[in-house]
Order: structure tokens, then C-alpha cells, then sequence
């Protein structure tokens, strides 16, 4: 008989809604650039009719930003749903671990780069920000909290 993972340490489901806030903050940082790009083609466009070219293109791209942050949306909504699905036991003489570590070592190294290059636009955004206001603006360690649902 195999050994089973009865959903001790709490279900997927739970998991998953747990991990919902990744795409919900994906997709709020995805909706504010966008929103930035739009207002950015505006003012580009009203600077001098050869802006025009510019405010076609980030306008593009700002619907763009947006489908990825509806769907990010989509994805926590439909993580968050599965917070009340029952656990299921899971035979573990059928996991294949080998290829669970490939994976997960994947998943590790995307997040690390991910977060690594996050960061690195953060601090650029903030060096933008200093000339801008000609001061060291007092700047959060991190973001407003998430709504919860």
C-alpha cells in the first residue's frame, strides 16, 4: 500500500487562495504602469505632433498591460474560489519527484529573477523620483497592503 498525502498541512485549495495575492498585486502593478503610459501619451502628444507615433505605441502597449492585469485578476479570483474545494488525498507512489524538483528549481530561479529585477526598477523609479522632487522622498520599504477577500 502507498503512502497518501491526506492534506495534513492544509488542502491545494487552500494553498492556492493563500497565493493568491501574487497575481492580485501582479495585476495592480500591471494596471498602474499602464495607467502611467496612457497619461504619458497624452502629455507626449500634446508636447508636438511628432508624438503622435510615441502615443500610438504606448497606448498599444498599455492595452496590453491591462489584458495581463485582467487576467492576473482572473487568476487570484479563481485561486480564492478554491479555498472551500476539499482536500484529496494524493498518492505519493505516483509522484514523480524527480521531475517536482526540476520544476520547483525552475519556479525558485524565475521568482529570484523576477524579484531581482523588480527591485532593480524600483530603485530606478526612485531615482527618478529624487530629481523630480529635487529631494530624498521618505519612500515605503513596500506597497500598501492588499485588500483582503
Amino acid at each position: 500500500m502507498s503512502a497518501k498525502h491526506d492534506g495534513e498541512e492544509g488542502s491545494c485549495g487552500h494553498e492556492l487562495a493563500r497565493d493568491a495575492e501574487v497575481p492580485d498585486l501582479l495585476g495592480r502593478l500591471m494596471e498602474h504602469v499602464a495607467e502611467n503610459m496612457v497619461a504619458h501619451a497624452t502629455w507626449v502628444r500634446a508636447s508636438s505632433d511628432a508624438g503622435a507615433g510615441e502615443e500610438q505605441g504606448l497606448v498599444r502597449i498599455a492595452e496590453h498591460y491591462r489584458a495581463v492585469a485582467a487576467a492576473a485578476g482572473s487568476a487570484a479570483e479563481a485561486m480564492r474560489s478554491m479555498r472551500a474545494a476539499p482536500p484529496a488525498p494524493h498518492d505519493l507512489a505516483l509522484l514523480d519527484r524527480d521531475a517536482l524538483g526540476r520544476w520547483m528549481k525552475t519556479k525558485v530561479g524565475l521568482q529570484r529573477r523576477l524579484a531581482h529585477l523588480l527591485l532593480s526598477h524600483a530603485e530606478h523609479s526612485e531615482a527618478v523620483l529624487r530629481k523630480m522632487d529635487h529631494s530624498t522622498p521618505e519612500l515605503p520599504a513596500s506597497g500598501p497592503e492588499l485588500p483582503t477577500t
